[in-house]
Parts: structure tokens; sequence; C-alpha cells
């Protein structure tokens, strides 16, 4: 069993495309087109786990997030649970990217987005946001 702390999804919108991210995922020996997201630390709210991994991320703001569902990760193996949060960009939020970080940011429409992300939790987490907000 794989101890892992609860993270976030984050389905962020801005004028009408959403945005994600390309980084390199040890797993895939590449990198991987997702959704912003990232482990909620000890004594974080999930809101304050949300804003500064999009911060982090994106250097992006959000306002008012809602949260839209909820799923394990991989509950044959892992602790994960994972909170879906939805939210639209307000502005900026500069912030230290982890080092090990080598982000690219994109936008693109969600239709496009569902066809071209590359990992389980953000098609799990679009599909979620389609469901409530397409």
């Amino acid at each position: 069993m794989i101890e892992h702390p609860p993270s976030v999804v984050l389905v962020v919108t801005d004028g009408g495309e959403l945005v994600l991210v390309r980084q390199p995922r040890p797993g895939a020996g590449t990198k991987v087109l997702e959704l912003p997201a990232g482990k909620v630390e000890p004594g974080e709210t999930t809101r304050e786990a949300a804003n500064r991994e999009l911060a982090e991320e994106c250097g992006l703001a959000v306002d008012e997030w809602v949260e839209i569902g909820q799923f394990w990760a991989a509950p044959e193996y892992s602790t994960e649970f994972v909170r879906v949060m939805a939210g639209t960009v307000s502005g900026a939020a500069p912030a230290d990217a982890d080092e090990d970080e080598d982000i690219e940011v994109l936008r693109l429409a969600p239709e496009r987005a569902l066809a071209v992300l590359e990992d389980a939790g953000s098609v799990a987490a679009l599909g979620l946001w389609m469901r409530h907000y397409a």
C-alpha cells in the first residue's frame, strides 16, 4: 500500500479556455499534459492547497473555488483521495515553483483538452467539470 496525502486537481478556465500544464513525470519517462494538481500539505485546507498549487505551477489566482467532485486515485494500492476544484482566473499570483519542477503552461478549449490530456486524474476531473459546466 502506498501512503499518499490527499490531493487536488484544478479545472481552471481563462477566457473560455482551460489552463493546462505540461511537465516531466518520472513514471511516464517524458513530459505529460495534465491539469494543474498537487498534494494537500499538512494543516492546509483544500482551498489553500488549490491556491498554492495554481500559483506555483501557473502563476495564476482564482477568487472563488467550487468543489465539483472527488475520487480515489488508485484505491487498490494507494490512499490518495482527490478533490476536484473548479474556478476562473482572476489575475496573477506569482509564487516560487518547486526546484524540481519544469512546467509549461498552456490554454486549450475544453473539448480539445479532453482529447489530449495524458493522465487519468486530469481526464476524470475534466469529465466531472463537463458534467457541471459544459
